[in-house]
């Protein structure tokens, strides 16, 4: 049931006297919390407004439970006069401390709150929130017992509040609760919180400059724990600093944002993990491979829905952007230089994003607008031969792809990477640096151009970087295990070759070796690696060309548990290793 029916709903319950207990559960975080003080506060009936709270967090006796319930009563005790003067003959003296609020928490330290309860709670509207985060030691069947006791003998009436997908983990509780509900419970709501109903509560906790475009992607990430959103938006707010974004660039960033967020907080529900996500754009990623006469397996069904949720957001492909987002998300760490300099660039390249979300917007018509012919959508994509050198190299080669397969779209797909080409040459790069970090699909034509910049370059490779990483910060992240994954036996000859700092190349070998001395403990997070590098090393160090670095290679596996890795050689004195 949505929000505001739950909620008209429990005032109806609410308003019939003979509904001594009423459940309210749902999910964790999908504002049943909210939804009690609306209902509370906007209620006509001086009972509901002057309903008692209780959390049972961390309780772990029903004498603290009635504690609480006191403790919040207490300053209303002058309303209650009669009541409060009958206790004062009962309990004399002990009980005068009863007119002030500090001084009547004191005093309850000498009374027996078993005593004071019933007096206290009698004919109170009681919320009794969070049942299945009580204390181990309180049972459920105390509480309910408490429930069912207060409710026939001194009319109070109850509101329980639950998660119930949280009960569930709670053993033989969950038995008890099925058995009391029978016999306690007299009406039970169950709140269903909407997407946007979660958004709209979750934007006035933390309001955001980028309102419309955080909603478009928590509705299609159906994000309805309030809680979550909330952190989502916070984490928006943070990494965009407020600042005054164009539609386009909120639509390359924020979808990302959300959809990145929402999987590091566990708000999706079967959702993808970082590394599906991060693959976005890539062949494998999208299925092409696999063979559409068999029946797909669950894996491959859950993937697919993955698919279809980023193809939503219009996440197409990742860069460096979710780079340092995923930094940011796993490390905690917010390194605001890194992630404004992408954006920075973003900005600087305004016509080039909205070229780019023009683009996005027509793969995602592609996809999804089944209505519309592809001589339509062939014609529809001529635009982008006069914009072709303003879109990345991935949007240009998906452009492509989806063209090739239509009547008489092949011929603009093709325009469109030689335009982009000319345009590229034209900027004349000297240097790649990270141009493809998660191995998205490039045309031929693109990747050859890539290549022959790359064989002039003379940078770090990205094993090296993940490698010290892994030292710098005892650890890893997804990143580093995606490096390290990919790399090949040539990538860690380049890095051994190229890597001019010593001391750098110093600490890259040893963590290396380290790793393939406990590749028990590293082989499955970051698969053939170990492997890959020794592989570059034993080519190495059967190089007749390159002396003095075979010596190093021959030296550092000449121990006892890494000398069976090269090829059998004799050490010289010279090469042996020093004390």
């Amino acid at each position: 049931m949505s929000l505001k029916k739950t909620k008209d709903q429990l005032a109806k319950l609410l308003s019939q006297a003979d509904n001594k207990v009423i459940a309210l559960s749902g999910k964790w975080g999908t504002g049943k919390t909210h939804l009690w003080n609306e209902v509370k506060n906007e209620s006509g009936d001086d009972g509901v407004k002057m309903s008692l709270y209780v959390s049972l967090f961390g309780l772990s006796s029903m004498d603290q439970v009635k504690r609480k319930l006191i403790e919040t009563a207490i300053p209303g005790v002058e309303s209650h006069g009669g009541v409060f003067d009958g206790l004062r003959s009962l309990f004399g003296v002990g009980v005068k401390a009863l007119s002030t609020h500090y001084k009547a928490l004191a005093a309850l330290n000498d009374l027996n709150v078993l005593f004071l309860a019933p007096v206290v709670l009698r004919s109170k509207v009681i919320v009794i929130d969070d049942i299945e985060r009580k204390h181990e030691k309180l049972g459920i069947d105390e509480v309910l017992g408490f429930i069912d006791e207060y409710s026939k003998q001194y009319g109070s009436r109850f509101v329980l509040v639950l998660n119930d997908d949280k009960l569930s983990n709670k053993g033989d509780q969950e038995e008890l609760w099925a058995r009391f509900r029978e016999k306690v419970i007299d009406q039970e709501i169950r709140l269903s919180t909407g997407a946007d109903e979660a958004f709209s509560i979750a934007i006035r906790l933390a309001p955001s400059r980028y309102a419309e475009a955080l909603q478009r992607a928590s509705v299609a990430c159906d994000l309805t724990n309030i809680r979550i959103v909330v952190k989502v938006i916070r984490v928006t707010n943070q990494i965009l600093a407020e600042r005054d974004l164009e539609d386009a660039i909120q639509a390359r960033v924020v979808p990302s944002i959300v959809l990145f967020s929402a999987i590091h907080y566990r708000g999706l529900s079967d959702g993808p993990d970082f590394k599906f996500a991060l693959n976005a754009g890539n062949p494998g990623w999208a299925g092409f491979a696999r063979d559409r006469n068999k029946e797909p397996t669950p894996e491959e069904k859950q993937e697919d829905g993955w698919r279809m949720l980023m193809h939503e957001l219009g996440i197409h492909s990742c860069d460096e952007f979710e780079m340092r987002l995923v930094e940011f998300l796993e490390s905690g760490l917010f390194e605001a230089a890194s992630i404004e300099a992408v954006i920075d660039r973003y900005v600087a390249e305004k016509e080039a994003m909205e070229a780019r979300e023009a683009a996005r917007r027509f793969l995602k018509r592609v996809f999804w607008d089944h209505r519309v012919d592809e001589a339509q959508l062939v014609a529809e994509a001529a635009v982008f031969l006069t914009s072709a050198s303003l879109l990345d190299p991935f949007v240009a080669t998906q452009l492509d792809t989806v063209l090739g397969r239509m009547p008489g779209g092949a011929a603009i797909g093709e325009a469109i990477i030689e335009s982009w080409i000319e345009a590229f040459k034209a900027s004349k790069p000297n240097a790649m640096s990270n141009d493809n970090p998660f191995n998205n699909p490039l045309h031929p034509k693109i990747e050859a151009e890539f290549a022959a910049i790359k064989a002039n370059a003379q940078a770090n490779t990205t094993v090296v970087d993940a490698c010290l990483h892994i030292i710098e910060k005892s650890g890893w992240g997804t990143l580093q295990e995606m490096a390290m994954r990919r790399a090949t036996a040539a990538d860690f000859e380049a890095a051994i070759r190229d890597t001019e700092d010593l001391d750098k190349l110093r600490r890259f070998m040893r963590q290396m070796i380290e790793m393939r001395l406990h590749r028990g403990t590293y082989d499955p997070h970051f698969g053939t690696a170990t492997e890959r590098f020794v592989e570059a090393c034993r080519r190495i160090a059967n190089d007749v060309a390159s002396p003095r670095l075979a010596g190093l290679i021959q030296r550092l596996f000449s121990g006892a548990a890494l000398a069976a890795e090269l090829a059998p050689q004799t050490l010289s004195a010279e090469q042996a290793p020093h004390p």
